[in-house]
């Protein structure tokens, strides 16, 4: 349900079903009752509103639910999609996974959607929420961790957060590390008291009876629905191809919110990956459990100090070849830009220190379950280094790409990653949706999939376009970009090659974020150009140039606490200095700042993919190799995409209102311009500075009259 206005019945779930050439069902009548302006969905909450475009999802997905189908529907921003397929699944009394792209919406759709909707209803529903392993505490794991087995008693504050962790978790029942709000997810404590498939004991774990994960997973095969993430769903097929059981129950209907992702995170699952964090990881396991198990019976310490060494030389070697952040292809001898025998020793160095490591573990591995799981680790890893690193074009399988990756600085000094994936996740669907058969129903939705009606960008992708009964549906935002948003290109800023252009937008921005006192977030499309737009702003605060703003850059703090601290200093009634939010990468999509937070959305430049992204790369190369063009055919949908998901961070509700900047006159003096721009909703442009200026000034007396002039 939504906050409009507008009103429905049955007649939305009649057209729907006349559109589709059919009858319409009794599941559909009773999602359309559901929706209705008097409806108990209505009733259940005085300030939610029906919508059309709501009620034709809900009836889309019913529709797909009763007959087996597979559907993909985009959901513009308000369109409610997550209320729109939890009745029609709910009503159906079909066994559900609901997939969604993060932990923190799986919290979401959890805690607060499902129970909302079940109350509403007056339909009880058995939910279990299940996320990956490494989520849960291992209470094995911080046992040993505390015990000093591990790295915990050399760093004090290790040690303090070890206690924490402990404290917390003898309270705990489901033993989510999400509990810990204090726990960043990139805390080396997630390392040390979580478990992973390689060190997890199994069944002859000591604390068997205490594990989370296995409570969570028994939970979730007794559940009616049971809400997962995509990743989670990927390692629930690798556990059922490997022939070990499964993670997760069968079920009738699968859900994918936030499927834009999907594609992403099935290369992931069908590619490989090893880099300096698993070696370093396997070192740091070597000194710990050698020394508990096996003390005495080998150097377990100077093994240790083997690999981290040999992968410390790998990183000397890019450090010393390759600029921080940069992927290097890799076609036959290595990694392009490094020396072919130089590589090669690297290599050698690694492959003898794995070496060493496992012909230790061979003779020690009976002392104990726990070494017996690592030798296992080890081996897998050297089978994995060696597919990596032999030379010539066999050293990556059919149909995959291999590249490295080199995070590069001095406090990422062994952050590299060898890696090797396919162009896309069509396959691994293609089987997946090849083999429903037995009825169940699929359904993929998101808020960015596609430029046309069959959204071909996601379909395929994901080879949804070569599997038969397939469905797509556009359906189109409910919010008035017209009167809640306006568009400002501005034509004075240098090009964006021009290195004088992050100075020139940061003392625009400064000054437009000043008309508003803050709520302005700067979307960049690089971390290096956050960075220096960061760097920019504070100069210009510092020296009284602006209005004393805050500025919060990324890199600084966790992403949940920027957000915190952006709304917080954008919130009524505050006494903190408004803020600037800049920052790239993962900001660009899911990220919600409804309200007054957010009236200012500045975008650096066009976001086209990285020139050095090896599957963007190989996909222009295909596309070359067909005859057709790499820039219209993969280069500007890439682009069209992520500018339609950075500039859906604007407007979020039916009040929102707020100036969209796109800082590159490539809109507007280049050809392809248009097709960028027809991926936006439509918005009144502003013309020039002093339109800009007359829209901030109204913004900031929440005068509720348009944006734009004329």
């Amino acid at each position: 349900m939504g906050r409009s206005a507008g009103r429905v019945g049955l007649s939305g779930a009649a057209r729907f079903g006349a559109l589709c050439g059919g009858c319409v069902t009794a599941l559909e009548r009773d999602v359309a009752a559901a929706f209705a302006v008097d409806g108990p969905l209505a009733r259940s909450a005085g300030s939610l509103r029906p919508r059309m475009a709501q009620l034709d999802m809900a009836s889309a997905v019913a529709r797909a639910v009763q007959a087996g189908e597979r559907l993909v529907v985009e959901a513009g921003t308000g369109v409610g999609k997550t209320f729109a397929y939890l009745v029609p699944v709910l009503l159906s009394g079909r066994r559900a996974l609901l997939s969604t792209a993060t932990q923190a919406l799986q919290d979401q759709l959890f805690s607060r959607d499902i129970p909302a909707v079940s109350r509403a209803l007056g339909v009880p529903v058995r939910a279990a929420l299940l996320k990956g392993r490494a989520s849960y505490v291992c209470v094995q794991r911080l046992e040993q961790a505390r015990s000093g087995a591990g790295v915990g008693l050399r760093d004090p504050a290790l040690t303090a957060g070890l206690e924490q962790i402990q404290r917390w978790a003898m309270a705990s029942v489901s033993g989510d590390l999400a509990e810990l709000p204090g726990l960043d997810d990139a805390s080396p404590l997630r390392g040390l008291v979580g478990s992973t498939r390689d060190n997890c004991l199994g069944g002859a774990c000591p604390r068997l009876a205490l594990c989370h994960v296995n409570r969570a997973r028994h939970e979730a095969q007794q559940a009616d629905w049971v809400v997962i993430n995509h990743h989670l769903f990927f390692a629930d097929q690798d556990v059922r191809e490997a022939g070990k059981g499964s993670l997760l129950p069968r079920a009738e209907v699968v859900v994918f919110d936030e499927a834009h992702q999907l594609n992403d995170a099935g290369i992931q699952f069908v590619g490989q990956s090893i880099g300096s964090s698993v070696l370093r990881e396997l070192a740091c396991e070597v000194s710990s459990l050698g020394s508990q198990w096996a003390r005495g019976m080998r150097p377990w310490s100077h093994l240790a100090l083997e690999l981290e060494h040999a992968s410390r030389l790998v990183s000397q070697l890019l450090r010393g070849t390759l600029g921080a952040g940069q992927r290097s292809r890799w076609a036959q001898l290595g990694p392009e830009g490094l020396e072919a025998s130089a590589w090669c020793l690297a290599v050698a160095g690694v492959a003898r220190a794995l070496s060493g490591v496992q012909n230790a573990l061979a003779l020690t591995c009976d002392a104990a379950a726990e070494l017996g799981h690592l030798h296992e680790r080890v081996l897998r890893t050297q089978a994995v280094w060696g597919r990596f690193t032999q030379v010539g074009a066999s050293a990556t399988p059919g149909g995959l790409v291999r590249w490295l990756e080199w995070g590069g600085g001095h406090a990422q000094a062994l952050a590299w990653r060898l890696v090797a994936a396919p162009l896309d996740s069509a396959a691994l669907f293609r089987d997946l949706l090849g083999e429903a058969v037995d009825g169940r129903s699929w359904v993929f939705t998101s808020a960015t999939l596609g430029h046309d009606d069959a959204l071909s960008w996601f379909t395929q992708r994901l080879g949804l376009d070569a599997v038969a009964r397939v469905r797509t549906l556009r359906v189109p935002s409910p919010f008035d970009r017209t009167a809640q948003a306006a568009l400002y290109i501005p034509h004075d800023l240098p090009e964006p090659a021009d290195a004088a252009h992050t100075p020139v937008l940061a003392e625009a921005v400064a000054r437009w974020a000043s008309v508003l006192g803050g709520r302005t977030l700067v979307l960049t499309t690089t971390l290096r150009a956050a960075r220096r737009m960061t760097e920019q702003l504070n100069t210009l605060v510092a020296e009284g140039r602006c209005a004393p703003l805050s500025v919060l850059g990324q890199g600084h703090m966790s992403k949940r606490l920027l957000l915190a601290r952006f709304r917080a200093a954008g919130a009524p009634k505050t006494d903190l200095a408004g803020a600037i939010l800049v920052a790239s990468a993962s900001f660009w999509e899911g990220v919600d700042l409804a309200g007054d937070v957010l009236q200012l959305l500045v975008i650096d430049k066009l976001p086209f993919p990285s020139p050095d992204d090896p599957l963007i790369e190989a996909r222009a190369r295909q596309l070359e190799a067909a005859g057709q063009g790499a820039f219209a055919g993969c280069y500007l949908p890439e682009a069209a995409m992520a500018l339609k998901q950075g500039a859906g961070r604007l407007i979020r509700s039916e009040t929102d209102r707020g100036v969209l900047v796109i800082a590159d006159r490539r809109l507007v003096t280049r050809s392809y311009g248009h097709q960028l721009l027809a991926a936006l909703p439509p918005m009144p442009r502003l013309v020039d500075e002093a339109d800009m200026v007359l829209a901030l000034n109204t913004l900031a007396s929440k005068t509720p009259v348009a944006l734009a002039p004329g």
